[in-house]
């Protein structure tokens, strides 16, 4: 347990915030508007749904699932820890590749399950044969995707996806947090499979961060296992009704997302002529590496912009990550970016 790190955020204040992979967009004032009238009847005294079964048979309307193949929970973050609590015990093994998410290592540190990190090929590719390898010699237990994956937003194409199944007898968590900014999802794979979740967030694309809202896709059986180890009431009275409310936004967030892949495709080219190397990134923030990375990301500070340094990732050189900001902060960050001397 010794090795167990909470958690750690930098200091934000009066900084535009690009270092979480945040949503940029303010909504919650659009939706406070449609809804103002129905929000003083919610009993904050009593416990919210149990299930959520109102908002459950929305989102299942949205994903064109069935209700009971949907499992939410407060944020992705407490469906990867309800997955790996439910598929893994002290000693179990569990495979994922890296650079990714640090609540994978996290959660198998809590566990006491040994974690096996596959690391990426060059050019940032997740090496495919080599996670297959990993879960198979070692009798892996719980095999976890990222994709897009978080930091350097590679994306699984649908072949390699297939050739994990295919050549794989683990139970297969994909985390898609980020899979609202391509156009290419696991989802009809995932409720084919009796050994697949897909995991989605209302972080990101959705810009709900401060709701805490994460969903689990899986076929019945397997949503139900997950269920037994749910903690009740898990998500809150005001989540469900306000998650349920955005669910009549979506033209709007599906605009916001084009805005913010075009706003990413200008920063990608600034930091290029800045002489950055750039992962091929497919979700809304973007990972890049530059000798004198430390002195981009102090410099963006003084300005007024926080984002993510990555210093262990050395090769070619150490990296950072932003995010994409506001249309209204956007030329700014490029002026700033542009006059960082090099």
């Amino acid at each position: 347990m010794s090795k167990l790190q909470a958690y750690q955020e930098k200091n934000t204040q009066g900084r535009v915030r690009l270092h979480a992979n945040e949503s940029p967009y303010h909504n919650f004032p659009l939706i406070l508007e449609t809804t103002q009238s129905k929000l003083q009847s919610i009993r904050i005294n009593d416990y919210p749904s149990l299930n959520a079964d109102k908002l459950k048979e929305k989102l299942a309307s949205y994903y064109n699932v069935k209700p009971s193949e949907l499992l939410f929970g407060n944020g992705s973050d407490e469906l990867i820890t309800m997955v790996m609590q439910r598929y893994l015990q002290a000693n179990d093994v569990v495979v994922t590749h890296a650079p990714s998410f640090s609540q994978y290592a996290w959660n198998a540190t809590l566990l006491k399950a040994q974690l096996i990190e596959v690391h990426d090929k060059a050019n940032y590719e997740i090496d495919i044969d080599g996670l297959i390898t990993a879960a198979n010699d070692s009798n892996a237990k719980l095999l976890i995707l990222c994709t897009p994956n978080n930091p350097t937003g590679a994306l699984i194409q649908e072949k390699d996806m297939v050739k994990i199944m295919e050549s794989t007898s683990c139970m297969v968590m994909v985390d898609e947090a980020y899979v609202d900014f391509v156009d290419q999802d696991y989802q009809a794979m995932v409720l084919s499979s009796n050994r697949m979740i897909s995991l989605r967030t209302f972080s990101k694309a959705f810009g709900c961060a401060g709701l805490r809202f994460g969903v689990a896709i899986s076929q019945v059986e397997i949503v139900a296992f997950l269920n037994q180890g749910r903690q009740p009431y898990n998500v809150n009275v005001l989540t469900q009704f306000f998650i349920e409310a955005l669910l009549d936004h979506i033209p709007l967030i599906e605009k916001q997302v084009q805005t913010m892949l075009i706003n990413k495709a200008r920063i990608q080219e600034t930091l290029s002529e800045l002489g950055c190397v750039l992962a091929p990134s497919k979700a809304n923030f973007i990972l890049f590496a530059h000798p004198e990375v430390k002195k981009i990301e102090a410099d963006l500070y003084l300005k007024g912009f926080a984002i993510k340094g990555f210093n262990h990732l050395s090769e070619p050189y150490p990296h950072a990550r932003m995010s994409i900001p506001h249309d209204e902060e956007l030329e700014a960050l490029i002026s700033a970016l542009k006059g960082i001397q090099r």
